[in-house]
């Protein structure tokens, strides 16, 4: 493959993770805390590792030769913090974030005598996940969304699930984002039990190495990934985290963002990076797209300024290419959960002018569940893989495909229900309220496809054929 609340300090966060229900045996190298591989713009591979403060970076053997990680991110835990500041600005992180970039996928790279994950010249199998962090937002007043037991691995699935995933023995994974949920508890009543069993709660470094890191240990060390960035990485929340860790763009600090404010995260705000493309082989490419900070929820006629920034990031789509695209962003291009007054958004609008033919799926998550939509008038198959551990539609009475007054399985479809899409009705697809993730297995026809549940049980299967852009799936019983 080639690339074109604050609840604790680091000291006793091991410990929670493990009543945090996600204690796995780590195969982050032993001088780092975590490492992994992940997939760059301009012919990159990336490699990265998160170090404690203080202590330096590794070296990294590539192809037997030593080279020196250079650090990203250093950490600021030993910064005083001021008790009424905004904390997604600037949280703690008492660790280091260490990055080598090589310009060439190698045979081998070697830390501390341990194997990353290099990529392969051809992908065989690729994993599509999204929203996997255990969801903790609750204000004081106690009206927030309703809290996720963190300690269960039934009600958050995402070490089940990235174990599972793992076993799958992918050559790719994909995290279409929002992979940190645990922002702040502040309401004494809801939040005493939490507090009690020990959960971080934290956006710099305890509530990331819980919601992200510890998880996803096996998968990480499994394949190379590709990172879209989320809503909930976003400057006014995880956006530091991101920017630390998994961006592909070269490291900035967020500036201080207050969410629902003025000073709210948008994209001219958000160090929103270029799309990029990512060859997968000669016949099919990745565009990645970051629209973490668009209010898609607002029509064109409200965000100009939206339009005018999607013109600029989204060049690399004007690029002649003879590939098959498949376009990956956190907010699907069309989905349930914006109303028919709020379309076309910016993204619809920009992108109903300048898609390419050759684009054949859409990917997103945003969206709690997993869904496809089929269009007939030549538009690519929209795939939104939701499901992957974040607290599902089903349970959340904001939302159109909750279930907690229809019955379990009630708001699931067979078909679409006839609504519009920028204007256009789906021909075909499903809504599945279920934790999942989905495989794609290259074969002779395409691409065939497993959806799976949190053990790696089979849900579903699916198949996208090289010549069509349908994701056709068979609609499973329960």
């Amino acid at each position: 493959m080639t690339v074109t609340v604050r609840f604790h300090r680091l000291a006793v966060t091991a410990a929670m993770l493990a009543l945090a229900g996600c204690a796995i045996t780590p195969s982050a190298p032993p001088s780092s805390l975590a490492a992994w591989t992940q997939m760059a713009p301009s012919g990159l591979v990336s490699v990265r590792a998160i170090v404690p403060e203080g202590a330096p970076c590794p070296t990294a053997m590539v192809d037997q030769q030593p080279k020196a990680m250079l650090v990203r991110a250093g950490g600021n835990a030993q910064q005083p913090q001021a008790i009424d500041k905004n904390r997604a600005f600037d949280p703690p992180f008492a660790v280091a974030t260490c990055q080598l970039d090589l310009p060439a996928a190698p045979q081998e790279v070697l830390l501390a005598g341990q194997p990353l994950a290099m990529p392969k010249a051809q992908a065989q199998r690729i994993v599509l996940l999204g929203d996997t962090g255990c969801r903790i937002k609750m204000p004081a007043n106690g009206k927030g969304d309703p809290l996720q037991d963190c300690t269960s691995q039934e009600a958050w699935p995402w070490a089940r699930i990235a174990s599972a995933a793992a076993r799958e023995k992918p050559d790719l994974v994909i995290h279409v984002g929002d992979y940190h949920y645990r922002e702040y508890c502040d309401d004494p009543k809801q939040c005493a039990e939490l507090i009690q069993r020990g959960v971080a709660v934290s956006y710099g470094w305890p509530g990331w190495q819980a919601d992200f890191f510890t998880p996803a240990t096996p998968l990480l060390a499994q394949a190379p990934w590709v990172f879209v960035r989320g809503n909930h990485e976003n400057c006014d929340r995880g956006g530091e985290g991101w920017m630390r860790f998994l961006s592909s763009s070269t490291y900035q600090p967020c500036t201080d963002q207050r969410s629902k404010t003025d000073s709210r995260s948008v994209l001219g705000n958000n160090f929103t990076s270029a799309a990029w493309h990512l060859d997968i082989d000669a016949g099919l490419g990745i565009v990645v797209v970051d629209n973490a900070g668009h209010e898609d929820y607002r029509h064109v006629k409200e965000s100009p300024q939206d339009v005018e920034h999607f013109r600029r990031t989204l060049g690399v789509l004007r690029q002649p290419t003879a590939q098959k695209l498949w376009l990956l962003s956190h907010r699907p291009l069309w989905y349930d959960l914006i109303g028919q007054a709020s379309q076309p958004n910016a993204f619809q609008k920009v992108l109903h002018d300048a898609l390419p033919a050759n684009v054949q799926m859409a990917v997103g998550g945003h969206e709690h569940a997993f869904q496809t939509l089929n269009f007939a008038n030549g538009r690519p198959t929209q795939v939104i893989v939701g499901g992957g551990g974040t607290q599902l539609e089903a349970f959340d009475p904001e939302s159109p495909f909750f279930e907690g007054k229809s019955g379990h399985g009630s708001k699931e479809r067979a078909q679409p229900d006839g609504r519009n899409y920028d204007g256009v009705p789906a021909q075909s697809g499903m809504v599945l309220n279920r934790y999942s993730f989905l495989v794609l297995d290259r074969d002779a026809l395409g691409w065939a496809g497993r959806l799976l549940d949190a053990d790696g049980g089979l849900i579903t299967r699916c198949r996208l054929d090289d010549g069509r852009k349908e994701m056709a799936c068979a609609f499973p019983a329960r």
